[in-house]
């Protein structure tokens, strides 16, 4: 918006109302809207690019091939090179897996994105017919159990919880919209279910062991949550509540409102909370906005759940993934993140356009020892 505005006097009334900002930084929050474009401008992309089954299918895998070649990546430099990050020095959680991320939480949340991408397709592929090499339709269980082995490396708590959860309320889903159909039907959501959790499951009690000493030695309840005290006094004081600091202000905004009882090292950048955060920034406007696109996305995901029978896993997908990614945010600042959001962005957009997909575009599809017959797809 700089660049523009020395292009001629036509944006002098812009520039005027632009200097009457009510942020209390606004260079942060001019930088803060350009970042919140990006993971927009992704979903509606990847929605507008997935208007044909096929096209979204074939995006979706090319995103599950990439985080997972990020995964395992990640796995090879922890393991051979765990002094840096990538090609940067690693100054912080050296004993934790970060991947391309400073922050384990982070890292831990992009995973959980990728192992509920890998799940979807895993379950999509149960659906239907097999096709391809028998090695090609193991790669994905393959990428799946070496995520999960990252994740639990990561040793983050909520972002190991918030993955957990992700992948069993896509399972729940699947089983409980496919209650009314045939007993094998059942059979095919739940044993996968099951499948799952124990893979989980054993895989936190054989590689798990950082991340229980963190639950059973330190406490969940850190400086962050002292913190949050200093925040809502910060949201409920003078008209923040309504306007708000500024949209990506709140490292210029937060210092006058927090407590010294919650000590006085480092400097606070991240409320560690997107939702107080947010309404710390733009106030009630923020919980407005969050209501409505939560509303918004969810209720066209419950559609494709209703809908679309052999994509329904992806359906489950972005109720899965919204749903993960904002139990994540209480205590932790994963949306914030640009390459957690792009993620989360692409995979929403894909799910969106697969779950809203007019019914006059689903075509006949061929099964193997099936025949041809039709079904919503």
């Amino acid at each position: 918006m700089s660049t523009f505005l020395t292009f001629g006097a036509a944006f002098d009334s812009f520039e005027s109302i632009r200097q009457k900002t009510i942020s209390v930084s606004p260079g942060a929050t001019d930088i803060a809207i350009l970042r919140l474009l990006a993971p927009i401008a992704i979903f509606f992309l990847f929605r507008g690019a997935s208007t044909d089954d096929d096209r979204a299918l074939r995006l979706l895998r090319l995103l599950g091939a990439w985080g997972g070649a990020i995964v395992v990546g990640a796995l090879i430099q922890f393991f051979v090179d765990p002094d840096h990050i990538v090609l940067a020095d690693k100054l912080h959680y050296k004993e934790s897996l970060t991947g391309p991320f400073v922050n384990r939480n982070n890292a831990a949340a992009y995973i959980g994105l990728i192992l509920q991408i890998l799940l979807a397709l895993m379950l999509y592929g149960r659906r239907a017919a097999p096709k391809g090499k028998p090695i090609s339709r193991w790669m994905t269980p393959a990428l799946f159990a070496i995520a999960v082995f990252a994740l639990l490396l990561t040793k983050s708590r909520a972002g190991i919880a918030a993955a957990i959860l992700g992948c069993l309320l896509m399972a729940a889903l699947l089983r409980a919209y496919s209650s009314g159909g045939p007993t094998r039907q059942k059979q095919r959501t739940a044993i996968p279910s099951l499948l799952m959790g124990g893979l989980i499951l054993s895989c936190i009690g054989l590689f798990g062991q950082g991340t229980i000493i963190r639950l059973t030695t330190e406490k969940l309840a850190d400086s962050r949550v002292c913190t949050y005290d200093s925040i809502l006094s910060g949201i409920v004081a003078d008209a923040n509540f309504w306007i708000g600091t500024g949209f990506g202000a709140f490292r210029s905004a937060f210092p006058p409102y927090r407590s010294a009882d919650c000590g006085i090292n480092g400097i606070w950048d991240k409320a560690h909370n997107s939702f107080l955060e947010g309404t710390f920034g733009l106030g009630a406007t923020f919980l407005v906005a969050l209501m409505c696109g939560t509303w918004i996305l969810c209720r066209a995901y419950l559609g494709g759940m209703k809908l679309r029978r052999r994509f329904r896993p992806f359906a489950a997908l972005g109720i899965s993934t919204t749903i993960a990614l904002l139990v994540h945010s209480l205590v932790d600042f994963p949306l914030q993140i640009p390459g957690v959001n792009n993620l989360f962005a692409a995979a929403a957009g894909i799910a969106y356009g697969i779950s809203c997909q007019d019914k006059r575009n689903i075509r006949v599809h061929e099964f193997s020892g099936n025949g041809t017959f039709k079904q919503l797809t």
